[in-house]
Formats: C-alpha cells, structure tokens, sequence
C-alpha cells in the first residue's frame, strides 16, 4: 500500500486504501456502521489531489463522480440513472479543462432518461451516456462513487444490476465503481443478477473502523475549537471513554460537555463531567447517534452484541467475534474485547431489556430505530419506509394526507414534485414488511381520496408519546 496523503487528518488511511485497488482496474465495497465517515470518504475521493494521485499511480487521468443515492427521487432504475447522469454532469462542471460537446451529449442522454415513459429507452441512454463519457476522453477513465447504497440494493429490479456489470465488463479497467453502504453486500441476498453484481466487488472491500485514540482526540479537539474552547486532558479522556473512536459520537458527547461546562470556572471539570454522565443518555444528539446505530446493524449483530454484554466473549461464538471486531463493534486492547464504546454498551444493555417487554401489533422503538410486529422485529426499513411509518405511527388512527406524506418522507421541497404513485409504491413497501397479507391489511388503511392511516385497533400505541 502506498503512503497516505494529506486530504483531512481523520480517513486519509482509507482514501489511500481504495484508490490503490481503483489504480489496479477493481471495484470496492466500502463498508462501515453509521456516521463512521463513509459518506465522509467518498466525498473526499473528488478531490483534486485524489485524482492527481491517480494518475501518478496509473499513467492514466480519472474522472471521479460522486453520487448521494439518498438523492434519488423515487427508488426505482429510473430513479438511479437519472441522480448518476446528474452527477456526471456536476462533476463535467468541475472539470479543469472544459468538455463541451461532451457535456451537450450527456445532457441529452439525461433529458431521455427523465422524460421517456418508456422502459427500454431509460437504460439505453443511460448507457449512452455513460459509454460517451469513457469514449469521449479516452485517455481518462471513470469511477462512480455510489454512497447510501443499502436502499438501492434492495429496492430495485435486480437487472439494474446486471446492467451496471455489463457496463463494467465492456470497460473493465477503465470504468470502476465504489460503493458505501451499512452492511456488508453478503447480508443483502438476492438472486443471480444481484450476485454477478456483488462479485465485482468480491476481491476487495473496504471496512472502516473507529479512529484511533489519536485521530479521535484530533477530531474532539477541531470540535472544541470550532466553539472557541480549550480540550483539557480530563475532558479527552471522557469523551474517549464515552464515544469510542466513533465521529458522530464524538461530537455529540462533545456538545453535551461543552453544554455542561459553559460558563463555569475552569476548577469546575471534574464536576461538570460527574454531571455529563447524567445528561448524556437521555440527550438529543446522542440519542440519535445510538439509535441510528443500532438501527443500521443486522438482527444478528444485534443478538450478538446483546449476548456479549449479558455474559462476555464466553457468549459468541468464534465467527462471532471475528464479524464484530472487522465491523469495528468489537475492540481489543490490553484489557480484552470490548465493545467500541461506553455509550453503545450501555445502550446495548438497555435494549436486551426492551426485547424481553416488546407489546403486540405494530410498535416502534424510536430511540433504537427498530420496527416490532407481533413481538418479532421486522427487516430493516429503508429511510424513506421509516420517515413514513413515523409519520403514520405518530397520527394513530389520524388520515395522513398527501401533502403531510410528502413533507414528512421527502421534504417540503419536493411537494410540487411527488405523484401519487411514488407514494402508493411506498405504501405498498412498507405494507409488504408490515402485514401478513399485503393485498388485505390490518394495519395501514387507504382511505380514498384523502390519504393513509394507521389504525389503532390493530396496533399497539406504546411510544407514541415519545416521538
């Protein structure tokens, strides 16, 4: 492996890492737990450096292209191609030497993709598009950076798939994709298209895992910092403890510790730290932290871990262990496994206890993220299902309508923008994880005409209260 270069003091590590397998022709899976920095990364991955490191690594100049997957209008191959030939166009914008037919025909291929009603014609101009990019500058090859792609992978037609490997295949060391997602390409299943996808990235995937006590005190440091305040060595060592080397955690555990000390006398730490333990399980921002992690994790991560803070190493099995500390849940140090951080092991305990009192029908741990049915915690929703499913859980046997559907699951912005089709495909995706017969529901009702509600007959409103 080469040695790092300087983009930012946190993950120039992994920036290095996958751009030495993007330099030998190979896709990488890029895997980590929530808000450990892969959006983070891929960001990073556009940078001028980057691309300059390529090409001294290659011979060859790179043409690197972001693309938020939570940018996508509506989960659907549509959907894709259009945010991917979005960002192709974003990135034609950034380019240091102009390409301007090149931009016009890419910007053609994109009008088709957005405006045709048929299905045959999406995927060839998509694929238009992207043969114009790789032919048009031939000296230049193309890498897609596809981040928050675990929603993609399970909601779309698998042929989208087998459509980006051919795509691949026809270029196969100068067209290359890295994906981000929360769990690993093996947990997603699938059938056959799906698997010759995944199998691009077999060679290579990336885990990231909490920084280093080093970089995570470099980190809280910038945080303190940027709030015109000093970190003191008691104050590092807390938030070490507290959050691990995880950076969302960090910087909530340090906005909770900065709260607490503001306007004390500086003789105050100690204190105000003995008094940080108490606020901060119950705060906003670490609450959001945890919850988004635990939620993101599969069920039987979720199991181990649990098992691992009732009875110890003892509780797993080896494979177990393995699992957890390549997904950096685990650590080992001089003391033995344990888990990343204080915060989540404390957390984890709560939730041991949760699933022992779940309540029938339809309940939400909001704090967790999880969704219950009947006692038995459901697969993971999808951003936009949960947004949903919020909104509908929070009205009880309320008509949510479609204006407050679409504020809640997409944003105000996009009222003038989704159809009443993109919700029903909604509905009906997360009626296919909720129900038992889908076609005949007990819990989300159409009401005609008006919109959609949860009924509380069917339902236990345990929570509610809490949203």
């Amino acid at each position: 492996m080469n040695s790092d270069f300087h983009l930012t003091p946190y993950r120039s590590h992994d920036v290095s890492a996958v751009l030495d397998r993007l330099a030998t022709g190979q896709s990488v899976s890029v895997v980590g737990l929530s808000n450990l920095g892969k959006s983070m990364l891929l960001r990073q991955m556009v940078e001028p450096e980057v691309a300059r490191r390529y090409e001294a690594l290659t011979g060859r100049a790179v043409m690197l292209v972001y693309v938020d997957c939570n940018r996508m209008l509506e989960m659907s191959a549509q959907g894709l191609y259009e945010v991917i030939l979005r960002a192709a166009l974003e990135a034609l914008d950034r380019a240091p030497v102009p390409r301007v037919a090149l931009k016009h025909a890419v910007a053609a291929h994109y009008q088709t993709v957005i405006e045709s009603p048929g299905t045959f014609a999406v995927p060839l101009a998509f694929n238009d598009a992207i043969i114009a990019l790789l032919r048009d500058q031939p000296e230049q090859d193309v890498v897609l950076l596809l981040d928050e792609f675990d929603a993609v992978l399970t909601g779309l037609d698998e042929r989208v798939f087998l459509n980006l490997r051919a795509l691949k295949d026809k270029y196969v060391e100068r067209l290359s994709y890295v994906t981000a997602t929360l769990k690993p390409p093996s947990a997603v299943g699938g059938g056959d298209d799906l698997a010759e996808f995944f199998e691009l990235f077999a060679a290579y995937k990336h885990y990231l895992v909490p920084l280093s006590p080093d970089k995570a005190t470099e980190l809280a440091v910038e945080v303190f910092e940027q709030a015109n305040d000093h970190l003191d060595p008691p104050e590092r060592d807390y938030i070490l403890e507290q959050a691990g080397g995880h950076p969302g955690l960090i910087q909530a555990v340090a906005y909770v510790v900065m709260e607490v000390e503001s306007g004390a006398p500086p003789n105050y730490t100690e204190k105000a730290l003995s008094m940080a333990g108490d606020v901060l399980e119950n705060h906003r921002l670490v609450r959001n932290e945890l919850g988004k992690l635990w939620k993101h994790l599969l069920p039987s991560e979720r199991d181990a871990v649990t098992r691992f803070v009732a009875g110890g190493a003892s509780a797993l099995t080896e494979a177990e262990r393995r699992e957890l500390l390549l997904r950096g849940l685990l650590v080992e140090d001089a003391g033995g496994l344990r888990l990343f951080a204080r915060l989540f092991e404390n957390y984890a305990r709560r939730q041991g206890l949760v699933q022992q009192s779940v309540p029938d029908g339809v309940w939400v741990d909001i704090d967790a993220g999880t969704v219950w049915v009947h006692g038995r915690e459901i697969e993971s929703l999808t951003e936009l299902e949960y947004r949903l499913l919020l909104l509908l859980y929070g009205r009880l046997d309320k008509i949510c309508d479609k204006a407050q559907i679409v504020e809640a699951v997409w944003g105000q912005d996009y009222l003038g923008d989704v159809d009443d089709a993109r919700i029903e495909k909604l509905v009906s995706r997360l009626r296919s994880k909720l129900e038992v017969d889908p076609s005949n529901p007990r819990f989300i009702s159409t009401v005609r005409g008006r919109g959609y509600r949860l009924n509380r007959a069917n339902t236990e409103a345990a929570g509610v209260t809490s949203l």
